[in-house]
């Protein structure tokens, strides 16, 4: 070896094409190593190929190449003199047996970051841009190899994990649920990973209630959501926070409240946004639960009055804490699950991708972790008082979050969430916004709307400056865009305009 030549290694489980390749590389002026079965069929067809033990300088005789070896990752992970620039590598599948060997090389090499090519598409692809470039590639494809063969490496790796006996994963936590969202949809498991994050659903500590099912866990994880970019926007504005209570139903917000001196009055005002859809649901807080804040979230004389049954029904309440007197209040209903956790007091959003699996793989993209800056607003009138500003916040970040259909519109006033609707149109998610908030006999003169995507005409805005809203905030956009604007100028409606990217689509 030493010859100076650039250096590519093949270690093939199907040899398609390899002969084709391994010429061209040898006619760019690549020097060609291989594993055995795959030198041996290179050389018989006119390609100089290097047995990979010639050139580790290897040999003992096993049932398999000595690809492991320490020069074999110095060739692959460092620029060492010896170093391997391009390595071909198709695995065996699951099938045929676990091929450690082969994701370990592709693993090297992209830590070294080497040409890494894991299938024929792509080496075709390569050797087309070798021929192009003098036999170097755009540091952008170089990326997507390296992208390419971690997903692959991963992949291989949690087939292997999901035919294990998941009781003893080790670092996987497997919290076993009561059902899925149906009964015939079991068994059901929570997978916790031990990722360091105190929000992590599977670090929140259960206080009573019976083993919760998939459903509870999904809209729990929903409504964290919004708390979240709730607590995170009062705090961006305000460096403090006020009390805050979000009350869902299946993880979309039906009441949330807020204030500043009464816990009492947070709890109150979300419960009865709208007391129907609540029933059942979820409650999520970010101050501590004693015994009478327990009492108002166990039952109501006004409710049993209204609906003849005084109970809320809560399903999922989480909190910072919960003394005993809270416990045993709220665990008078065993299906009511308890769930706690400090953190809740100062939540963080999520800086991870967020993934979302579709039939044969997944999407994924940055997570949806836009908090809501005043400063990034455009709009022709100043900032109205801290009364609407709040009522903005909790609007805009119940329509950012939500899943009615797409296309939501929510309506805040006095702090506190008075409705929202969802698609298919702008235009709808008005009208139900507004039907809602005037079925629970909230009144709309001077409220604030929030929308998580722009107003494509002006029958939206018409329908919102009917029912009396004083404020709004909605992203910028659309070929009537100025229309829009006019429309809520000329009735005084004092609307701030996010840039186009802020757009809140949400949980497709």
């Amino acid at each position: 070896m030493g010859s100076g030549k650039k250096k590519a290694f093949f270690s093939l489980f199907d040899t398609e094409k390899c002969i084709l390749f391994a010429k061209e590389l040898e006619r760019l002026g690549w020097e060609i190593i291989a594993t055995g079965e795959t030198s041996g069929l290179l050389n018989k067809n006119g390609v100089k190929a290097v047995d990979i033990s010639e050139f580790l300088g290897f040999a003992g005789k096993y049932p398999f190449p000595p690809t492991l070896h320490p020069k074999m990752e110095l060739a692959l992970a460092t620029n060492e003199k010896e170093s391997i620039g391009l390595v071909y590598v198709i695995t065996y599948p699951l099938s045929h047996g676990n091929d450690v060997g082969g994701h370990t090389l592709l693993g090297l090499a992209a830590k070294g970051k080497k040409i890494v090519v894991s299938n024929k598409e792509d080496m075709a692809m390569v050797i087309s841009e070798l021929g192009k470039n003098n036999n170097e590639i755009d540091s952008s494809l170089r990326q997507e190899l390296i992208e390419k063969a971690f997903l692959k490496i991963a992949c291989h790796f949690n087939a292997c994990f999901s035919a294990l006996d998941l009781n003893h994963a080790g670092q996987v936590k497997i919290i076993k649920l009561a059902e899925g969202e149906n009964p015939y949809q079991s068994p059901a498991e929570l997978f916790h990973l031990n990722s360091g994050d105190s929000l992590a659903i599977g670090n929140f500590r259960q206080e009573s209630g019976v083993a919760p099912c998939f459903t509870n866990i999904a809209d729990f994880d929903s409504i964290l959501k919004t708390f979240c970019l709730a607590q995170n926007a009062f705090y961006l504005r305000y460096k403090k926070t006020p009390n805050i209570v979000i009350a869902a139903k299946h993880g979309n917000p039906c009441g949330f409240a807020v204030s500043w001196d009464s816990k009492e009055s947070a709890i109150e005002n979300a419960l009865w946004g709208n007391p129907r859809a609540v029933w059942g649901g979820e409650l999520v807080a970010n101050f501590y639960i004693n015994k009478r804040l327990a009492e108002k979230l166990y039952q109501s004389k006004k409710r049993q009055s209204l609906f003849e049954n005084s109970g809320w029904m809560l399903d999922v309440v989480a909190a910072p804490g919960f003394d005993k007197e809270a416990v045993q209040i709220l665990g008078k209903r065993p299906e009511r699950k308890l769930f706690s956790s400090p953190a809740l007091e100062k939540p963080f959003l999520e800086k991870n991708f967020a993934y979302r699996q579709v039939r044969g793989g997944f999407l994924r993209q940055p997570p949806g972790n836009y908090v809501l800056n005043f400063e990034e607003t455009e709009t022709d009138f100043g900032l109205p008082g801290k009364n609407a500003l709040d009522s903005l916040i909790i609007a805009w970040a119940t329509a950012w979050s939500s899943s009615h259909g797409g296309n939501e519109v929510a309506i805040a006033k006095n702090r506190k969430l008075l409705g929202i609707g969802g698609g298919p149109s702008t235009f709808d998610s008005c009208f139900t916004a507004i039907d809602r908030a005037e079925k629970n006999c909230h009144l709309l003169k001077g409220s604030a709307f929030a929308a998580d995507a722009f107003f494509p005409f002006t029958d939206a805005a018409l329908q919102l400056i009917g029912a009396g809203c004083g404020y709004g905030i909605v992203p910028k956009g659309g070929k009537k865009f100025e229309a829009v604007k006019k429309c809520f100028k000329e009735s005084s409606v004092r609307v701030f305009y996010l840039p186009e990217k802020f757009r809140g689509f949400c949980r497709h």
